[in-house]
């Protein structure tokens, strides 16, 4: 789970932590996490991802390593002139056809799968952010965190279209059926989001449900004004879920612009 080094460049401007903890219910974590630096022509980005797996056998587990595999993948394989967007979208589908064709292979992993949440950073500040699932986006922009993404659930479709309120849908028995995730069929439809800039002092959030189950954007907005780093600020937001309940895994990537 150590962050990938792989370019000797500077890479001062932007601060990465991350933190994954099993929780106090699971037996094994079935989260994954990515925090890259990609050299050559992409070199001074950063690349970050959450995947939260879910399936029988340790299929889960499965799932959200190939998903994040499929991630390093698409830094090789996509054009260095290619758009953040084109990259993401690109990693994404090739992590749901891989996961797709792994279960067609071993009824072991038959109906695994996985929510993923990534995005790209540049120097300057730029992010861009997808997602497919409930794993979660936050902007934490001038002192305050904001969620990005939109959880691709049930209960998520229903406040959007006015049939539950966000009261309801926090205690609702249906909270995490997911309506769209890697693996479930041979296509995804991929969710990516407006360009995001961040000035120095802001940063990017992914988490897995294991964090969004006990924190919301007043607590992460606490713990980014107290941590002094990256790392510091994901460490407590994933200790903190898990004090507060720990009822799955926990995972959070934090990349803050210096």
């Amino acid at each position: 789970m150590t962050e990938d080094r792989t370019t000797t460049s500077p890479q001062a401007s932007l601060d990465i932590g991350q933190s994954t903890d099993v929780g106090r219910v699971r037996e094994a974590n079935e989260d994954a996490l990515l925090a890259v630096r990609p050299d050559g022509a992409r070199a001074g980005q950063v690349l970050v991802a959450v995947a939260d797996g879910m399936g029988g056998h340790k299929a889960g587990e499965v799932a959200s390593a190939l998903a994040i595999e499929s991630l390093r993948r698409a830094l090789v394989e996509t054009d260095a002139s290619a758009t953040p967007d084109a990259l993401l979208a690109y990693g994404t589908e090739l992590g749901n056809r891989t996961i797709w064709d792994a279960a067609a292979v071993d009824v072991d992993k038959e109906g695994m799968g996985t929510t993923l949440v990534c995005a790209l950073l540049t120097p300057d500040g730029q992010a861009v952010i997808a997602n497919v699932g409930d794993s979660r986006a936050y902007a934490y922009v001038g002192g305050v965190a904001t969620l990005r993404t939109s959880d691709h659930t049930w209960v998520n479709e229903q406040v959007v279209a006015g049939m539950m309120s966000e009261h309801d849908a926090r205690s609702s028995p249906f909270r995490n059926l997911l309506t769209r995730a890697l693996g479930s069929t041979p296509t995804v439809e991929v969710d990516l989001f407006p360009v995001l800039h961040l000035e120095v002092g802001d940063a990017v959030i992914l988490v897995s449900d294991g964090v969004t189950g006990y924190l919301d954007e007043r607590d992460l907005t606490t713990v980014m004004l107290g941590a002094a780093t990256a790392q510091e600020a994901a460490e407590r937001i994933v200790e903190q879920a898990v004090q507060r309940g720990g009822g799955d895994n926990a995972t959070a990537v934090v990349v803050c612009r210096r």
